[in-house]
């Protein structure tokens, strides 16, 4: 009995613990410390999105992620489709998926002469045998093999269906009080070809700013309908700070002290990359920078094979800053802590050197990220606050349009324009 009872609790617990995994939004996610450097891009184009066209046999991403230690493990994946707000939808593996359901990742490689042993996995995706049928958001799960509820990682991506176009510009937003630090993404949305009878009520429009998510505007409403165009020429909801170039640093090669780099210490057992001290640049002038939009790039001059040659290190971060903030918290950002804010990039105050501080643990390359300021109790991090804002930042922005056809109960990408040019 008393067996019986300590599996039924646990088995209780399990449930209540998927329960509330069912509850929140999928984000990308770390879930095993073995795990470093997960990409999902366009086969050839590292610093490419995570999208696919919806029946498109050409239409491919690559997968590739760093385990940590010199034994190989067998693992799966299974594809999750989501909401628009990335919730796990109703639909069943086998009405989105074609074939199988989940499938094998058989590509790995072993690092080699670095000083931390990893093994270097990397797949194509979506396979032929495992076939996407709708639209919409997914989640990318892996996990040991038979152990699906063991993930050692989640990742997003989309898949469009493009059956509504989008059009429009970047402009200074028209709102004279911000118009030094603000942009405004005026936009056009034709659904002529959708079949949508009810467009204010089945589609949802969304607006992302480079490629974070906790600052996304959501549900926007156009300012008029007619003769199938939707037009977002508004003055509100489509506005964001403009903030400033990303930050940077190159390490990927150790032999030499690149831009912003103070030395690099490889005496010890694991490499030590510090980062001259970082100085706030709120109310500094704008200085158009070089900008990789916050994402990074494996490479290592040094040796012929970045994908195994490429030597892991801890990065030291150092933002000079007089006294410790005491209503909220400071973190680094970027594609580098998977545009999440955690425990993991939280950065921690030095009175001694009177800095913020922290360090990543992060392979060869070049990468580019902002320092953020959280407010207690704010869900939305406040990137101006260190960097301040400039109307001429040139930032990408993206559109997606969502479209619930009459019937169903799930979310088609049905557009998706990424705006790049601007008229500011």
């Amino acid at each position: 009995m008393k067996l019986k009872s300590i599996t039924l609790f646990l088995l209780a617990n399990l449930l209540i613990n998927m329960a509330l995994i069912a509850q929140k939004p999928y984000w990308d996610e770390y879930f095993s410390d073995n795990i470093e450097t997960v990409q999902l891009t366009p086969p050839g184009e590292p610093l490419g999105d995570p999208f696919l066209v919806l029946n498109d046999k050409n239409s491919k991403l690559h997968l590739s992620f760093d385990m940590f230690g010199t034994e190989y493990q067998s693992l799966e994946y299974t594809l999750i489709h989501c909401d628009a707000d990335w919730f796990a939808s109703d639909l069943l593996p086998n009405e989105y998926l074609d074939g199988y359901t989940e499938a094998y990742i058989n590509d790995y490689e072993y690092s080699i002469n670095t000083k931390q042993p990893y093994i270097h996995y990397k797949a194509n995706l979506p396979k032929s045998d495992m076939m996407i049928t709708k639209s919409g958001n997914y989640i990318l799960k892996v996990y040991p093999e038979d152990e699906d509820d063991k993930p050692l990682f989640i990742k997003r991506f989309m898949v469009i269906d493009s059956r509504a176009t989008v059009g429009g510009k970047v402009n200074r937003t028209s709102d004279p009080s911000i118009r030094k630090t603000h942009q405004e993404v005026d936009f056009q949305v034709n659904i002529t070809y959708l079949g949508s009878q009810f467009p204010s009520k089945e589609l949802r429009v969304f607006v992302r700013q480079n490629q974070r998510w906790d600052n996304i505007k959501k549900d926007l409403q156009p300012l008029s309908i007619s003769n199938g165009v939707m037009d977002f020429d508004l003055d509100k909801e489509n506005v964001f700070p403009g903030l400033n170039t990303f930050r940077y640093f190159d390490f990927s090669s150790q032999r030499y002290n690149s831009e912003y780099l103070d030395r690099i210490d490889v005496s010890g057992a694991i490499d030590e990359v510090y980062l001259l001290p970082s100085q706030i640049r709120r109310g500094q002038e704008y200085v158009g920078d070089p900008d990789f939009h916050g994402v990074y790039f494996i490479e290592t001059k040094d040796w012929a094979n970045s994908r195994v040659e490429a030597e892991y290190s801890d990065v030291h971060f150092s933002m000079a800053y007089n006294v410790p903030l005491l209503d909220g918290e400071v973190y680094v950002l970027g594609e580098l802590t998977n545009w999440n804010i955690t425990p993991y990039n939280k950065m921690t105050y030095n009175y001694e050197k009177k800095a913020y501080e922290t360090t990543l643990f992060l392979k060869q390359g070049y990468y580019s990220y902002m320092y953020a300021f959280l407010p207690t109790d704010a869900k939305t991090a406040d990137v101006a606050f260190f960097e301040g804002s400039h109307y001429q930042t040139q930032n990408f922005y993206y559109v997606f349009i969502y479209f619930r056809a009459p019937g169903t109960t799930y979310d088609q990408l049905v557009g998706m324009t990424l705006f790049r040019d601007y008229s500011i």
